[in-house]
């Protein structure tokens, strides 16, 4: 690490890193402000909805499940947020809480598509077992995130960086991927099974791009798993 007497400008945090690891993290800063950006600009356009949801309609578990994703997921992004471009006295336990807000998000945001998929399957015993298990292994693998990462102050200054990522935490973004995968697929093929359409491959797969045929529902849920997915 570069002596602070010989750096032209020693309050500058960036100043005590590799250019390369500088140019890094002064992208990801861009990138969480945009990713706040939008996802504070999603909610703002959801409102209405959401005072219906609450307020209109009688609370259930998934609506529950639904508030608890959206907070902790905003939760999450602000936590990055604040890491990248605030001071913080304590760097490695915001960096412990912003993994667990990942992880939390994780689990209620899969728990949406678990309720979503059982419903799609419903009464289908094997496919409410097979999703189980792949929703209690999107927080077990998550858990790793909180256990692995650790962060610390730059230099003398009071702005954070990682200083150590476990390579299991690599788990925390491949599980979700794998569970989201197996619940697009599953979802799309239940649909796609069950429209009248001619006996081909080809037809099936014009009814999944432009949803003609569908009916409403089924096409709400394959747009909404379609925009999610991608």
């Amino acid at each position: 690490m570069t002596n602070a007497t010989e750096l032209l400008n020693p309050f500058t945090p960036l100043a005590f890193l590799s250019l390369a690891l500088a140019s890094q993290i002064e992208v990801s800063r861009y990138l969480f402000a945009a990713t706040l950006g939008a996802y504070v600009w999603d909610i703002g356009l959801n409102l209405g909805n959401d005072y219906v949801l609450l307020f209109e309609h009688r609370v259930r578990f998934p609506t529950i499940v639904y508030f608890m994703s959206r907070a902790f997921t905003l939760a999450y992004i602000i936590s990055c947020f604040v890491l990248q471009v605030a001071p913080v006295k304590n760097c490695n336990a915001l960096a412990v809480g912003l993994d667990i807000c990942l992880v939390l998000s994780q689990t209620t945001t899969a728990m949406l598509f678990f309720i979503r998929v059982t419903a799609v399957w419903h009464p289908s015993r094997t496919a409410y077992v097979v999703f189980l298990v792949l929703w209690l292994a999107v927080p077990s693998a998550g858990i790793t995130a909180p256990l692995g990462i650790r962060a610390a102050h730059i230099g003398p200054t009071t702005r954070c960086t990682f200083t150590d990522i476990g390579a299991n935490t690599e788990a925390a973004a491949i599980m979700p991927l794998i569970n989201d995968t197996a619940v697009f697929l599953a979802i799309n093929y239940r649909i796609l099974a069950h429209t009248i359409v001619a006996d081909s491959s080809m037809a099936r797969l014009r009814v999944f791009l432009d949803g003609k045929g569908l009916s409403t529902l089924s096409q709400a849920l394959l747009r909404s798993g379609q925009h999610f997915y991608l």
